[in-house]
């Protein structure tokens, strides 16, 4: 009705929406080669889209970029494993010795923007979806049909290619209150779970109609959490980010990122 829906072809589906999503990113390179960004965000997930577009047009200029709200981990291709998923490099590091990630074959650690929002500048993207690793991924994990298989970690997955990528590229960490998961009567400021305030661009686990008719009622009239309401000004505002750069981020934890993290070696001290 709308012509809002994408069917792709011979994508079978898994438990892990892995696959849709590698698929999403090769039709829009394909399809949308004036495109300057391209996006990926879950089926459940209320994106505010104007605030999105106001936010990133800042990037338009920047060659590469890679944005979301950011966790961390590492990956085991040859079982389709994540391993050692935390919230930040050094308990990453800490947790990758914990579950023997290095022995299993893991690839990190490394930050991954989480699926509710991935935003790749379209030159990223393009390099992705070339890359022999991401077609040889993908065509396994379509042939995997019994463990191991592809059941988890999507987002770690696209992280994971672009970890591999030859430049000093990382996800920039926009903060959990911009990006979170949707808990209406939550009172704490520290958590992913968050109920709607004015800093919301993606409220994750929208789960039917009755849900998404309070979301927006929450966003134009304020809510128990924020009481103002999100109007055209709040809208158009720019929300800072958490960690703005590469260099940023290995500047962090007195030195100690940079001995976790191989991408800071692309960086100077």
């Amino acid at each position: 009705e709308h012509g809002d829906l994408l069917l792709l072809d011979d994508v079978p589906e898994r438990k892990s929406p892995c696959l849709k999503t590698m698929a999403w990113f090769r039709h829009a390179v394909h399809t949308y080669s004036g495109a300057t960004f391209i996006a990926k965000t879950d089926d459940d997930a209320f994106v505010q889209t104007i605030k999105l577009e106001a936010n990133i047009r800042p990037f338009t200029q920047t060659p590469r970029v890679y944005i979301g709200s950011t966790l961390w981990g590492s990956f085991v291709t040859k079982t389709f494993e994540p391993c050692a998923r935390r919230m930040g490099p050094n308990m990453c590091a800490g947790g990758m010795k914990e579950e023997n990630c290095v022995q299993k074959g893991a690839i990190g650690p490394y930050p991954y923007a989480v699926g509710m929002l991935q935003v790749l500048s379209y030159g990223v993207a393009a390099w992705m979806v070339q890359q022999d690793a991401f077609l040889d991924f993908e065509q396994r994990a379509t042939a995997a049909t019994r463990p191991p298989m592809m059941t988890q970690g999507e987002d770690m997955v696209i992280g994971m290619f672009l970890y591999l990528s030859p430049w000093p590229l990382m996800p920039l960490h926009w903060g959990w209150d911009k990006l979170h998961d949707l808990c209406f009567k939550c009172t704490r400021k520290d958590q992913i779970w968050r109920p709607i305030t004015v800093q919301t661009v993606v409220a994750h686990h929208i789960a039917n109609e009755q849900i998404i008719t309070e979301v927006f009622r929450n966003i134009t009239h304020g809510s128990h959490f924020d009481p103002r309401p999100c109007d055209d000004a709040c809208q158009q505002k720019l929300l800072p980010f958490e960690v703005t750069s590469l260099e940023d981020l290995c500047s962090r934890a007195g030195g100690s990122i940079r001995k976790v993290y191989s991408k800071c070696a692309l960086v100077p001290k």
